[in-house]
């Protein structure tokens, strides 16, 4: 059998699943050794990779029986998150499933066109997977492809012209809620990738304050400095909740931050109507603080229809970026198909 009939993928994406679908699913950095090693152990795979972000979660794999191996991955995420998210997995093989990789690192699959942040987040999950012994050839051949490609593809296109990152969406969600004043202050949970996107943005924007919570305060610190904030400790983050008028959460947690107990408390303390994007996967946010008087909370799915609007612009541009990533994903193909020999790893 070829090498490139042997890759397959099963998944979940913003486009098919709800928040609430892909946080039941969704795999933190800290669990990703045992979940790549129980994956393994499913067939067993030869090689699997984990791409797990805000907006997915894909499991690429390598194995003899590439439509086995898929069933059976299908059944670990059913049995991980329950059976109701069967509709919404979908589960290709051999040039669909590489097609797909491609087009995730180019920023294709995601619900910003040309998404910057995606690019980086798929060559962690293979360097995380490379790191840890769990690729091989075939992966290692298909994820550097396609970390190659999805470079070029922006480079060569307009696919990042306009939005190109949750943290420039969320500035902009941010810049719409306050109107065309200047000032005020935000507080930013948080201090992976998508929170320092997302302060990078907002110190753009003239807001009076920016402070940066986060559970290692040092961690929050190399963020808010550089961009002229604060860096605080989670619960003088929350605490600092009864004074600013806007707060983004993307802190990774396996429980909520803000409950509607403390919500309550910080209520008590305010005068005015407190905003709240959750970006977290899992939820940072108790999603019943909505209903609380004078809380405005907006999720990922909700930021994703405020920017459907400026997504428009991009398609002709997605069609020149599709047809590319297309080529380059063939071009593995035939790489792949060739003798087997072993590929470098890493990444360029």
């Amino acid at each position: 059998m070829e090498s490139s009939q042997r890759i397959f993928v099963v998944g979940l994406n913003h486009l098919n699943a709800s928040v609430s679908s892909r946080e039941k699913a969704v795999v933190s950095s800290q669990n990703l050794p045992e979940i790549l090693a129980e994956l393994k152990a499913l067939v067993p795979l030869e090689e699997v990779v984990v791409l797990s972000t805000c907006s997915r979660v894909d499991v690429f794999a390598v194995c003899d029986d590439a439509r086995r191996g898929g069933d059976l991955v299908r059944e670990w995420f059913m049995k991980r998150a329950g059976a109701e998210i069967a509709p919404s997995l979908y589960q290709r093989e051999g040039h669909d499933a590489l097609l797909h990789l491609f087009r995730v690192a180019a920023g294709l699959d995601s619900w910003i066109i040309g998404e910057t942040e995606i690019l980086a987040q798929t060559k962690k999950a293979y360097q995380a997977a490379l790191s840890l012994g769990f690729t091989r050839r075939v992966l290692n051949r298909a994820f550097q492809s396609a970390i190659a490609a999805g470079k070029d593809v922006r480079s060569a296109t307009g696919i990042q012209n306009g939005i190109h990152s949750i943290g420039g969406a969320t500035a902009l969600m941010a810049k719409r809620i306050f109107g065309e004043k200047e000032g005020g202050g935000i507080l930013v949970f948080g201090a992976g990738q998508t929170a320092e996107a997302v302060v990078r943005h907002l110190a753009a924007k003239k807001f009076d304050r920016i402070v940066v919570a986060n559970r290692t305060v040092e961690n929050a610190r190399l963020i808010a400095e550089k961009l002229g904030g604060e860096a605080v400790s989670l619960d003088v983050g929350l605490d600092l909740l009864a004074h600013v008028e806007v707060a983004v959460f993307s802190a990774s947690v396996s429980e909520h931050l803000l409950t509607t107990g403390l919500m309550a408390r910080i209520l008590a303390k305010r005068r005015k109507p407190l905003f709240l994007v959750d970006l977290g996967v899992p939820r940072n946010v108790d999603p019943a603080c909505a209903k609380m008087d004078s809380v405005y909370l907006y999720d990922l799915d909700d930021l994703k229809r405020m920017i459907s609007d400026s997504m428009e612009g991009k398609l002709a541009e997605k069609d020149r970026a599709e047809e590319q990533a297309a080529a380059a994903a063939a071009d593995c193909i035939l790489e792949l198909n060739k003798a087997p020999r072993l590929a470098p790893a890493g990444v360029a």
